[in-house]
């Protein structure tokens, strides 16, 4: 089978989020089918050392072929003026700012050159250019159902201006899943809970579930380090991260340092927020790491990871690489939520400040319940979420499309 993949970013470095999710997916369906990599560029995901040329030097050791295209950029593809141009043309933002003659030139000499039998669209945003792949078998990945979490994130926003801009953002979001959804043979989601709210939004959907995984021979369980450690480990220019840790700061912390005074709170990830670096420079029991190259050094010395997600959509990478390392987990529900996990036996679930503190400070002080978590939680995961079984229901996706184009 030939499959072509596009993609909004260049799947490299796996390090969290969608990028993590999509390389460990095509090294998965690379074993069994012959895969055209195509995707755009967006130096943010990327680190300053890691140029678009290394990115696809990494994919071309198992796809037949990988390319990739820059984002418009310049003073006229600011984010504030793609805002704009979005709100006078009615089109949601993730389609704005995907718009490219460049990846359209390039798409159409591909499909030209490779002639797929299934095209891999990653993102709502991109289905503006299936029209240009033709007759072949088509999915549609959504990592988060987005008109429902911009809809959350309206409902959050103090700010009246922001709670206006993104309820029409969710409204035509909402417009566009009802539009491009159908066109496609299968929708994929990450959970049964996203295939259920999928289904709600644009009923009669052949929808799919091709849950998050974890590589379980990178992330090994580790020795208990013995130590009073927290770790949070995520994107940091993520708004729901950035929205976890400020609660988490200032209202579970305290909780906790009032019972372990020697607690030490790690917070790893990408671009951490000005707020958050200046607590991290201020506060002498808070350490906040920026970007880092290998996050399990930072595993291996944790006691605990939290994972206090309150808002977004998708299932957390950051849980699933914790409990592969042995480290054990207090999540909001919400944060594990589309997760096959036990509360009690996999993880802990913390809802309110007083409880998610109270769990974390058990966990401190009880080496035999963080042994026993560990052990549960790391079986739970290679039992369910290596990669190597998560890549199959995706090649299964690819052959029903096909399948579905046939008819």
């Amino acid at each position: 089978m030939k499959v072509l993949w596009l993609g909004h970013n260049l799947a490299y470095p796996p390090k969290g989020g969608a990028l993590q999710r999509n390389f460990n997916l095509l090294r998965q369906i690379a074993r069994k089918a012959e895969v055209h990599f195509l995707g755009f560029d967006q130096p943010i995901t990327r680190p300053p050392n890691v140029s678009p040329a290394q990115c696809l030097e990494a994919l071309s050791r198992f796809c037949a072929s990988a390319d990739w295209v820059p984002l418009n950029a310049g003073p006229l593809h600011s984010q504030y003026l793609l805002a704009l141009r979005g709100i006078l043309k009615g089109e949601a933002y993730e389609f704005v700012w995907l718009q490219s003659s460049r990846m359209a030139e390039k798409l159409e000499r591909l499909v030209q050159r490779v002639k797929p039998d299934v095209v891999h669209v990653d993102a709502l945003g991109l289905a503006q250019y299936l029209p240009l792949v033709g007759g072949v078998g088509s999915v549609l990945n959504h990592h988060d159902v987005e008109s429902s979490k911009m809809a959350v994130r309206s409902r959050k926003a103090q700010n009246p201006l922001l709670k206006t801009y993104f309820a029409y953002e969710a409204h035509k979001l909402a417009d566009a899943e009802s539009a491009w959804c159908p066109r496609f043979g299968v929708n994929l989601v990450v959970s049964v809970e996203e295939a259920h709210l999928l289904d709600r939004l644009t009923p009669g959907l052949t929808v799919r579930v091709v849950p998050n995984g974890v590589d379980t021979d990178y992330f090994t369980p580790r020795r208990d380090p013995g130590n009073q450690t927290v770790l949070f480990c995520g994107s940091m220019d993520m708004h729901p991260n950035q929205e976890a840790m400020e609660y988490f700061i200032s209202r579970v912390w305290p909780l906790i340092v009032k019972t372990q005074p020697r607690a030490k709170l790690q917070i790893v990830g990408r671009r951490p927020p000005d707020w958050l670096e200046a607590i991290g420079e201020t506060e002498p029991a808070i350490e906040v790491t920026g970007f880092v190259e290998d996050v399990r050094p930072y595993f291996r010395g944790a006691a605990v990871c939290v994972c206090p997600i309150l808002s977004g959509g998708g299932t957390r990478l950051k849980i699933l690489d914790s409990l592969a390392m042995g480290v054990p987990v207090v999540s909001t529900q919400f944060a594990a939520s589309g997760l096959d996990l036990e509360d009690g036996k996999h993880l802990l679930f913390g809802e309110t400040e007083a409880q998610f503190a109270e769990h974390t400070v058990r966990l401190l002080s009880n080496p035999t319940m963080r042994a026993t978590l560990a052990s549960a939680g790391a079986e739970r995961v290679n039992q369910l979420y290596s990669w190597s079984v998560v890549g199959q229901p995706l090649l299964d996706a690819y052959e029903l499309a096909v399948r579905k184009r046939s008819h």
